[in-house]
């Protein structure tokens, strides 16, 4: 059978007319109209999501923005429930309407003032003295012109040196790295405070102190006791140099 023959069908009658077919002219149409069908579908769904996201869209420097709802705040109850008290605000309504309220004033008391409590009284009594009796003069007796010697007061002496001694008390003038540098300070110290140092005798002794070193201390030794070693290094201290006392 061609391609331009008559189908073939059962039932159809001989004197049947036939009616041509194109089954290319028939699937592009139908498939036409779903394309611009399914395309509207996408254009409405894309404008949905459009309107709904575009509200939360903003830009990075922009503040963001916080819609509060369109709904009231404040509702007044149907009912306010509550005790209701009656007549609560009838004279207000009176003053309101130029009627005087018949309302008795009461007055209350002034308040209570402080009660002084008498001061116990500070001062004294006087006690008037009892006058001694009056006795007679005596009668003055006749004395006869005593000599006395002339007694011719001591000279003073003048305060002597302290005397050295062998107490265990020194006086610290200084701390040096050398023995000679120690030496050459103390020296230095006593030729500056002879008028105080010169009934002493130096002291220089090797201090090892692990970490920090080896020291020399410049002392002054001869004392006779603490109070001694005190006092004259504060006579060095006044005089502007720096010492301490301690034990050897």
């Amino acid at each position: 059978m061609s391609a331009d023959g008559p189908e073939f069908n059962p039932g159809m009658q001989p004197d049947e007319p036939l009616t041509p077919f194109d089954v290319t002219r028939t699937s592009e149409r139908a498939g036409l109209l779903k394309l611009v069908i399914g395309f509207g579908i996408l254009l409405v769904l894309a404008f949905i999501v459009l309107k709904l996201y575009q509200p939360g869209v903003r830009d990075r420097g922009d503040p963001p923005l916080i819609t509060a709802e369109n709904t009231p705040f404040k509702i007044v109850p149907e009912d306010a429930g509550g005790m209701q008290t009656p007549d609560q605000d009838k004279e207000v309504f009176e003053v309101m309407s130029g009627n005087n309220p018949s309302t008795d004033v009461i007055t209350l008391p002034p308040p209570e003032q402080p009660v002084e409590m008498p001061q116990p009284s500070q001062e004294r009594p006087q006690v008037q003295p009892t006058p001694d009796p009056v006795r007679p003069a005596p009668t003055p007796a006749i004395q006869e012109p005593v000599t006395r010697p002339v007694v011719t007061p001591p000279a003073r002496e003048t305060p002597s040196q302290p005397v050295a001694g062998n107490s265990e008390w020194i006086v610290q003038v200084a701390s040096l790295r050398s023995q000679a540098e120690a030496e050459a300070t103390y020296a230095a110290i006593r030729a500056k405070n002879s008028a105080i140092l010169s009934s002493y005798r130096s002291d220089i002794v090797r201090v090892d102190l692990a970490e920090k070193g080896i020291y020399y201390r410049a002392r002054v030794a001869g004392f006779g006791s603490r109070e001694d070693a005190s006092a004259t290094c504060d006579r060095l201290k006044a005089a502007g140099q720096s010492c301490f006392v301690a034990r050897r």
